[in-house]
């Protein structure tokens, strides 16, 4: 018996828990659906407003109060808030809708009218003799009523402007419908365009953007420990600038050059020319909300003097141009070309995290430095490890 009663509290606890999960994925899809509805019932405000300040109900400015704005049930008062200071916002920034709201308290005051078929409570805009009072003490002669329904994949906004009076005449309606499928336009609240001319002027921003960057680099170079050094060799702090360019508005294919600088005291003064061919790995077209990965393979020649760049000599037996540098007490120099391939992170065009792998062909032994990854078919040594933060301008 207590085998029995214990299996089944167990049971019952078991199915309360699988129960609240679901309950809470199904109100994060409620939320994400919402969000998406929200964006939708703004845009067919948009549109609203947009056709009243080409083809204005009124005349002149005219005095309008907002009666109510509903929405499906299960999207609650918060979409109802939303939408409300939406269009408000809206006819504000638009006075050639002609459209003015006004204040009216008596409008949506609860009203109680009592009579020898019974008693109704409303509000004031459905009462004809309380209208008809708010209409003379508000100032306004008009209301605005908005009504959205979903039907099917759509959302529909029905949108009519009355008379403040018992008959209600409908002085102005207009219904429009959207597939929630379809993006909404986001339109600019003090500058409102058509559809068509809201998708124009996003591409002509896409469009507009430049081929050109300006990119800016701080990185670091850490060379492998070679087969006779007895301590790692010191990483070289570089800082960068230089010109990229696109092939086309895709940023696809893009190609840079930059001049680097390094300094440490006491150790080398060098400069680096280097030039970059990068292709995008994530898609066709460089994307406006998600990052964008990018690979590439580049060339250049480094030149330097100073201690520090005796890691870089050629062979363990010193040349001719070091013993004369020696003898007149001149400082180490060293010139190398260097071939590069890596992976770039950027976001936006802006901002981007670059690692890289660096052979240097000059360097046939690994006294001073060693190998961090070797390609065996070619025999490709990598023997620097390198990360950058770019900033484009």
């Amino acid at each position: 018996m207590r085998a029995a009663l214990l299996f089944s509290l167990v049971s019952t606890v078991a199915f309360a828990e699988e129960v609240d999960l679901n309950a809470k994925q199904v109100e994060l899809l409620r939320a994400e659906v919402a969000s998406d509805v929200q964006l939708q019932a703004a845009e067919l405000i948009d549109e609203l407003v947009y056709g009243w300040t080409k083809e204005s109900p009124f005349d002149v400015d005219t005095g309008v109060v907002l009666a109510g704005v509903s929405v499906p049930v299960s999207l609650g008062t918060g979409l109802e808030a939303y939408l409300e200071n939406h269009v408000a916002g809206l006819v504000v920034k638009n006075p050639k809708t002609h459209v003015q709201f006004v204040h009216c308290p008596a409008c949506s005051a609860w009203v109680v009218h009592s009579g020898a078929k019974g008693t109704v409570v409303t509000r004031g805009y459905d009462d004809p003799e309380a209208l008809a009072q708010a209409g003379i003490s508000s100032g306004a002669k008009h209301a605005l009523f908005l009504d959205f329904e979903a039907e099917g994949a759509s959302l529909v906004l029905r949108a009519r402007i009355t008379t403040l009076e018992p008959s209600l005449r409908i002085v102005s309606a207009r219904t429009l419908s959207t597939a929630t499928s379809t993006p909404a336009m986001l339109r600019d609240g003090a500058k409102l365009t058509s559809v068509a001319e809201a998708r124009k002027e996003y591409l002509d921003a896409l469009g507009g953007r430049g081929l050109f960057l300006v990119p800016v680099r701080v990185g670091i170079r850490n060379y492998a420990s070679g087969t006779q050094s007895t301590t790692n060799a010191t990483p070289f702090l570089w800082v960068s600038a230089g010109f990229e360019a696109a092939f086309t508005q895709a940023r696809a294919w893009t190609a840079s050059l930059n001049a680097a600088f390094s300094w440490l005291p006491q150790s080398h003064v060098a400069v680096m020319a280097q030039g970059r061919i990068s292709r995008l790995l994530t898609g066709s077209a460089t994307s406006l909300t998600w990052p964008d990965l990018y690979a590439f393979v580049g060339a250049g020649v480094l030149f330097g003097q100073g201690r520090g760049m005796l890691i870089f000599r050629t062979s363990q037996n010193p040349t001719i141009d070091e013993i004369l540098n020696t003898s007149t007490n001149n400082e180490p120099r060293s010139t190398l070309g260097i071939l590069t391939i890596g992976a770039e992170l950027r976001v936006k065009n802006r901002i981007s995290l670059i690692a890289f792998l660096e052979t240097l062909p000059a360097l046939e032994n690994e006294d001073n430095i060693g190998t961090y990854v070797t390609i065996p078919l070619i025999n490709l040594r990598f023997q620097s490890f390198g990360v950058e933060v770019s900033f484009c301008f």
